[in-house]
C-alpha cells in the first residue's frame, strides 16, 4: 500500500491566501489513509513549507474522497520495544503540536471515516466539521489494548468534556469497538458544524472563511470537571466487567483523560501518553491485538481456504426448520441475499412464530431508519411459510435447522433430494454431529457442506464452514460466497466432532466441572476462569448457549473421544436439570438449587486456588489444539485463533488461544514448539 502524503494546496479567496492541506495516500477508498512514519515526514515537510509563509490566513485539512484518515499502520506495531515506541509516541506530538500552533485559523474538513489518529489530528486544528456522509469517527485504540496516544486523551476531554472523552474513548472501544455516526460524533462536540455531504468541502470552506473575516466564531461552552467523577466510575466498572484487570490499556487512557480534565499541563500530558504508550504497545495484550486485528479485519475476509471454482448461483433459498434458530437465519438470509425465501417446517404453528420473527426484524430496521418500509414489504413478499416440499424444488441453496438428531436430518436429507436438482447445495447448521454421516444416504452427497452459525445468528460473526469427505469444490465455493453476501466470516474445519469452536470450549470448561468435584463453588470457578481475560465464565456461558446444548455436544465429543472427554454426575445433572442456566438471574444471580444442592464433591477432595483451576483448563485447551492442527482439523492456528475470537467472544488482547498459549510461553513448555509460525498454512489448502 502507498503511503499517506499530506498535499499541499492554495487559493487565493476574499479573505485572503488559504492552504488546502489534503491526506492522500494515492489508493481508492477500499485503503484508507494510515499514518505511519512516511506519513508523518510527510506531514513534518508541509508543516516546514506552511512556517514559511507569512501571507496565510487559513488552512483547510481534509482527506481523499470517502476517506479522512483511520489511525496509525498497525503493521508498524509488530515487535516494538519500549524505545521506539516512545519515540512513535514523540514524534506524533511533534508534528501535530506544530499543527495545533499554527499562526493562523485551521479548520479539519472530515470528509469520510475518521478514527484514533485521524480524530486526533482533526482535534489538533481550531474547529472541526463533519460530512453527513463521514460513515464512522471512534477511538478504537482501547479495544487495541493500547490508547490514543497522539494527544487524544489529552485535547479531547477540553474539547467534548470528561464524560464524553471517557465514554468514545475507553466504553465504546471495550463495547465491542462501537463508532459514533456522524451525527453522533457533531452532537457530542467532536465537530462544530454539521455539514451536506453534496456541498461539504465548499461549505467547509466557506466557513473556515467566515472565521478568518470574524463573521463566524466557534463558542464550546466545556467544563472538562462536569461529571468527571461519574465517568471515571463507569469507565472503570466497564473496564473491569469486560476485562476483569486482565489489560492496562482501558485503566492508563482512564488516569490520562482524568489528568487533562482536571487542568494538566498539555506539555506534560502529552510527555505522560508517550510513557504511557512505552509501557502498553510492547506488552503482550497490545502485541496479541494487533494480531487479533489482522486476522479478523484482513486474513479471514480474504477467505484463504476457498476452492477456485465457480459458485452456485443463488436465486432462491430454503431454510428448513423454522424454531428459533431457523426463524434467526431466514431473517438473516432475507435481508442480505433479498431472493425469495422458503421457510419449510412440519408445525403450522412454530411457522406463524417464525413469521412474526422475520417480519419484526425488518419492522424494526424501518424504526431505526436502517430501511424503508417499502423495502421492507418487498421483502416479506419474498417469503414463503409452508409445510411442503414442493416450494422448496427450485431452490438453488438449502439449509436445515432442525433438532441435534442424525436420523432426523438424513430424514430430511433424503426429503430434499427428492425434489432438488442433483447440485442444488445442501447445508447442515449442525454444532457437532458428523456431515459425512449425514450425507452418507444421499445419491449425491457431495453437494452437502456443514454451515455452523453461533447463537445469536444476528451478533456472533462467525460461520464455521465445514467440508465432509468428497464434498464438491462448487459446493465449498458456494458456501463461501453464501458466508460474504451474510457478512459472516468464514473458518473452514475439517468434518470432525464438534468442529472448532465447541470442541476446543468442551475441553476447556471441563476443567471447571472437574473443579467442582474438588469442592469449588461454581461463582469462585467462573471468576477464576474470567481472571484469564474471558468475558464470562464456563457456567455463565452454559446459561448462554443452553445447558441442553452444551451437555448433547459433550455427549457427542465423549463418545469420539473417550480418552479425554468425559460427562461426569454433575454436568449430567446439569444437562438434565431443564433449567435455562446454572444462575437465576430472576434471584439475583444465585445457584439454582436444583443443582446447587445436588453437586457431587469427591471424598476427602481439597478445593483447588484459582491458578490451577486456570492451568487446568489452558493444559486441556492446549492439548487439544495441538491435536487439531496434528489431524488437520484446521489448515493452521490462526483458523483455530479467528474462531475462538468471532464464535467464542475470546478478547482481542488474548489473541485468540494459541498466540496466548505461544505469549505465556505455555505451548514450549508442554509441546517444546509455538502453535502460530511464520507459514500459514491456510494458504496451503487444496484448492
Amino acid at each position: 500500500m502507498s503511503h499517506t502524503q499530506f498535499k499541499l494546496t492554495y487559493a487565493d479567496r476574499p479573505v485572503g491566501r488559504i492552504a488546502l492541506l489534503t491526506m492522500d495516500n494515492g489508493e481508492d477508498h477500499t485503503k484508507p489513509n494510515v499514518f505511519g512514519e512516511e506519513a508523518l515526514g510527510s506531514l513534518a515537510e508541509a508543516l516546514d513549507e506552511l512556517e514559511q509563509h507569512t501571507d496565510l490566513k487559513g488552512l483547510l485539512l481534509t482527506g481523499k474522497q470517502f476517506i479522512f484518515a483511520v489511525g496509525a499502520d498497525l503493521k508498524s506495531f509488530n515487535g516494538v520495544n519500549a524505545e521506539l515506541a516512545h519515540a512513535a509516541g514523540r514524534r506524533g506530538h511533534d508534528v501535530f503540536s506544530r499543527l495545533q500552533a499554527l499562526p493562523f485559523t485551521t479548520v479539519a474538513a472530515i470528509n469520510g471515516a475518521c478514527m484514533g489518529g485521524g480524530l486526533e489530528i482533526a482535534l489538533h486544528c481550531d474547529a472541526r466539521t463533519i460530512s453527513t456522509g463521514a460513515q464512522v469517527a471512534a477511538f478504537p485504540e482501547v479495544f487495541l489494548s493500547i490508547f490514543p496516544a497522539w494527544g487524544g486523551t489529552q485535547l479531547a476531554p477540553r474539547v467534548v468534556g470528561a464524560k464524553d472523552a471517557v465514554e468514545t474513548i475507553v466504553i465504546n472501544a471495550l463495547n465491542n469497538n462501537k463508532v459514533m455516526s456522524p451525527k453522533e460524533a457533531f452532537e457530542r462536540g467532536y465537530a462544530d458544524r454539521f455539514i451536506e455531504s453534496a456541498s461539504f468541502l465548499d461549505d467547509s470552506l466557506a466557513f473556515l472563511e467566515r472565521l478568518i473575516a470574524g463573521e463566524e466564531e466557534v463558542v464550546r461552552d466545556v467544563d472538562p470537571t462536569d461529571g468527571l467523577e461519574e465517568a471515571l466510575a463507569n469507565g472503570r466498572a466497564m473496564a473491569d466487567g469486560k476485562t476483569n484487570g486482565a489489560t492496562r490499556a482501558p485503566y492508563v487512557a482512564l488516569d490520562l483523560i482524568e489528568f487533562a480534565a482536571r487542568g494538566g499541563d498539555l506539555e506534560e500530558g502529552r510527555k505522560r501518553e508517550q510513557e504511557g504508550l512505552a509501557e502498553l504497545l510492547p506488552a503482550r495484550q497490545a502485541q496479541a491485538s494487533v494480531y487479533a486485528f489482522d486476522l479478523v479485519q484482513s486474513r479471514v475476509r480474504k477467505q484463504p481456504w476457498k476452492p477456485d471454482a465457480q459458485p452456485r448461483k443463488v436465486q432462491k433459498a430454503a431454510i428448513i426448520g423454522a424454531g428459533l434458530m431457523g426463524a434467526q437465519l431466514g431473517a438473516l438470509h432475507l435481508q442480505r441475499l433479498e431472493v425469495p425465501l422458503v421457510m419449510k417446517d412440519i408445525d403450522e404453528g412454530v411457522l406463524e412464530r417464525c413469521r412474526e420473527h422475520i417480519e419484526g426484524e425488518l419492522d424494526k430496521r424501518v424504526q431505526k431508519g436502517r430501511m424503508l418500509e417499502g423495502k421492507a414489504r418487498f421483502l416479506k413478499g419474498l417469503v414463503t411459510y409452508t409445510t411442503s416440499y414442493d416450494d422448496v424444488a427450485d431452490a438453488d441453496w438449502v439449509m436445515e435447522a432442525v433438532l441435534e438428531r442424525m436420523d432426523l436430518k438424513q430424514a430430511i436429507f433424503a426429503d430434499l433430494e427428492k425434489v432438488l436438482d442433483h447440485d442444488t447445495v445442501i447445508a447442515t447448521n449442525t454444532s457437532s454431529l458428523s456431515v459425512t454421516e449425514m450425507a452418507s444416504g444421499l445419491a449425491h452427497p457431495e453437494r452437502v457442506v456443514g454451515f455452523h452459525f453461533f447463537n445469536p445468528v444476528a451478533v456472533l460473526p462467525l460461520v464455521e464452514v465445514i467440508k465432509p469427505e468428497g464434498v464438491s469444490d462448487e459446493a465449498m465455493a458456494t458456501a463461501y460466497v453464501i458466508a460474504k453476501k451474510l457478512r459472516k466470516s468464514a473458518v473452514q474445519c475439517a468434518d470432525a466432532p464438534a468442529f472448532i469452536v465447541n470442541r476446543l470450549l468442551i475441553r476447556f470448561n471441563a476443567a471447571a466441572t472437574d473443579a467442582l468435584r474438588k469442592g469449588n463453588g461454581f461463582k469462585e470457578i467462573d471468576t477464576a476462569i474470567k481472571q484469564l481475560g474471558l468475558p464470562m465464565g464456563p457456567f455463565e456461558l452454559f446459561g448462554l448457549v443452553g445447558l441442553k446444548v452444551a451437555y448433547h455436544t459433550a455427549e457427542t465429543l465423549a463418545a469420539a473421544f473417550p480418552d479425554r472427554y468425559h460427562v461426569d454426575e454433575n454436568f449430567r445433572l446439569m444437562g438434565e436439570s431443564g433449567l435455562p442456566g446454572i444462575y437465576d438471574w430472576a434471584a439475583g444471580g444465585e445457584v439454582h438449587p436444583q443443582v446447587g444442592d445436588a453437586v457431587v464433591i469427591e471424598e476427602g477432595a481439597t478445593p483447588l486456588t484459582a491458578e490451577q483451576i486456570q492451568r487446568a483448563a489452558l493444559e486441556a485447551v492446549a492439548d487439544e489444539a495441538r491435536r487439531m492442527l496434528d489431524e488437520g482439523i484446521v489448515a493452521d492456528a490462526r483458523d483455530i485463533d479467528t474462531a475462538m475470537i468471532l464464535g467464542a467472544g475470546w478478547p482481542f488482547f488474548n489473541g485468540g488461544i494459541c498466540r496466548y498459549l505461544d505469549q505465556t510461553g505455555l505451548s514450549k513448555e508442554l509441546f517444546g514448539r509455538p502453535f502460530v509460525t511464520a507459514d500459514d498454512g491456510a494458504r496451503h489448502v487444496p484448492a
